[in-house]
């Protein structure tokens, strides 16, 4: 009866270390994509910054004319802020919600504040959705839908504006913008793929690693407690120093 429980009781082990080292491997994960996300956050509100600044200073005889685009950077300047400092706290990594809304907020406002440049759009929009796929703690899912609403509202947005003369000419100019956005989605999904698979595959390494040492700290400690049911104590110490000299003077 014995015999037929061992099996199903190493096979019990084996899971329940196959989920644990799994979870490890999330977090792992999440810790990583935590990381991006907050060097996202200070680069872009670094350069938010400066272009406030860039504003006020090209501007200054200007300014009154200027209030939209300086209430629209301070706008997106405290959002970024806001949600950097909610994400340098220490929980924030396993909070999934806060990454959540943390990463749908700051792709509102940047999103938001890009497609108020309109023709001048597509470019920053590129490198917002790359940011949406590489650089933000989201599912793909999650990525997917907000690069979509992205590239919705600007294509939207973008025929409401158009120009009434030469609609040929502004047609294919928006086909080609069209095949920019959804490039940068194809790289972000591409590049996370390469990412996600590099990262299991340096999980995968440093476990095996980890394995072997085990394996061997648990054969030698075997073969110290064969020498010393065998021999005294002070012998097999003195039969265990030697190969380490040898391999030392080697």
């Amino acid at each position: 009866m014995a015999d037929t429980e061992n099996p199903v009781d190493k096979n019990e082990e084996e899971e329940g270390t196959e989920l644990e080292l799994e979870a490890l491997y999330r977090r792992y994960c999440v810790r990583l994509k935590h990381a991006l996300f907050v060097s996202a956050l200070c680069v872009t509100l670094l350069f938010t910054l400066m272009l406030l600044c860039a504003v006020c200073i090209l501007h200054a005889d200007e300014l009154p004319q200027q209030v939209r685009s300086l209430s629209t950077l301070s706008v997106i300047v405290f959002i970024l802020s806001i949600v950097l400092a909610m994400a340098l706290l220490p929980a924030a990594p396993e909070w999934e919600a806060l990454a959540l809304s943390g990463s749908v907020l700051v792709t509102a406002c940047l999103g938001a504040g890009t497609l108020m440049a309109t023709h001048h759009a597509p470019l920053p929009l590129f490198a917002l959705i790359l940011m949406v796929h590489t650089m933000m703690p989201i599912a793909r899912s999650i990525a997917l839908a907000m690069s979509a609403a992205l590239t919705i509202a600007y294509m939207g947005l973008a025929l409401g504006l158009g120009p009434h003369n030469a609609e040929n000419k502004f047609h294919l100019q928006l086909c080609c913008e069209l095949a920019l956005l959804m490039s940068a989605s194809g790289i972000g999904l591409y590049y996370r793929a390469l990412t996600e698979r590099a990262h299991r595959n340096t999980f995968a390494g440093t476990r095996t690693c980890l394995e072997q040492r085990v394996k061997l700290e648990c054969e030698r400690e075997q073969q110290e407690r064969l020498l010393l049911s065998v021999i005294p104590a002070y012998i097999a110490a003195e039969v265990s120093e030697i190969p380490m000299q040898s391999f030392g003077t080697k």
